[in-house]
């Protein structure tokens, strides 16, 4: 009597794999041997499906639901990495290098997954290689995505943290440097120079004729006011200047360290992908091996027997 149920169940598993892209290019009998290999479980809003840094002993495709994948920086704040919906996998770095979880996932809303084991996962892909390959092509697209989330981030965080510490002087000191170094400061002081040399020299001109006369204007040629104007301005926009440059540079500094970080988590997340696969393949050459050798024990075993028959067969 409870036959048809699990029946119509098992219908139902099937045509739910058979929606998932990771599997369109199964066919359908692989589709129903995969079916029979997965356990399907729901978690609640809120629930953690695994904690990062623990074993990974199986992989999880999404059914039904929303998953969050997610890390702590170094400050412990919480990084989303990635949300998965219907028909996306995860947790299968762990289960392809045997090593630990890399993040952790919980559902944002009541989901229902599937559970493939770590030792029938390992028996499907090696038995399904082209399943193998679509698999690395997510996880490397998935790769991407996570180095340009950390990118963006840690690039984000120098930027506010260096502006979180800036005091008012600093805040001084950049926009001066901003101003002291446009085209709009340029030409208001060139401006300020030849009016201030013109109205002197005019002025001289008109009360005495001749523009050097010390006693013609308020600074006469060769204005020596205006010089010791302009080197006073340059003793303190000097100094300014230096200041915010060398905060440029500190954030600079910061920024290198932080891409630096960058690209060393991607080239060991690449390394832990490489070894993986080539876990993978080794698994598929000893598989290989072992069909050889019973292969050829089978073989020997039947040209035994037909041996042996054909030896009674003679002395009949």
């Amino acid at each position: 009597m409870s036959s048809p149920p699990i029946a119509e169940e098992f219908d139902t598993q099937r045509q739910a794999v058979a929606a998932i892209p990771l599997f369109k290019s199964l066919a359908p009998e692989e589709i129903a041997s995969l079916a029979g290999l997965l356990k399907e479980t729901t978690f609640q809003d809120g629930e953690t499906i695994f904690h990062e840094n623990e074993p990974g002993d199986a992989m999880y495709i999404v059914r039904r639901g929303r998953v969050r994948i997610w890390t702590r920086d170094a400050d412990t704040n919480e990084v989303t990495l990635a949300l998965l919906e219907a028909g996306a996998f995860f947790g299968e770095l762990a289960v392809l290098d045997g090593g630990e979880r890399s993040a952790t996932a919980t559902c944002t809303i009541e989901s229902e997954l599937y559970r493939l084991s770590q030792k029938d996962f390992h028996s499907f892909m090696l038995a399904h290689p082209a399943v193998a390959v679509d698999m690395i092509r997510h996880i490397g697209l998935r790769l991407r995505q996570t180095n340009q989330i950390v990118s963006e981030r840690i690039t984000r965080n120098v930027n506010d943290e260096m502006e979180e510490r800036m005091t008012f002087g600093e805040r001084i000191a950049d926009r001066v440097a901003t101003f002291g170094g446009s085209w709009t400061f340029i030409f208001i002081f060139g401006g300020v120079l030849v009016a201030w040399m013109a109205l002197n020299t005019y002025i001289a001109w008109a009360r005495t004729g001749n523009p050097a006369d010390p006693n013609g204007a308020f600074d006469p040629f060769p204005f020596i006011a205006l010089n010791l104007l302009l080197s006073s301005l340059a003793a303190f926009q000097a100094p300014i200047i230096m200041m915010s440059q060398n905060r440029s540079a500190t954030k600079d500094r910061l920024a290198a360290e932080n891409d630096f970080k960058v690209n060393l988590k991607s080239e060991q997340m690449l390394q832990d992908l490489t070894r993986s696969m080539r876990r993978l393949q080794n698994d598929q050459m000893e598989e290989l091996r072992a069909l050889v050798r019973q292969r050829s024990s089978d073989e020997s075993i039947h040209t035994q027997v037909a041996g042996t028959s054909e030896s009674a067969n003679t002395r009949g």
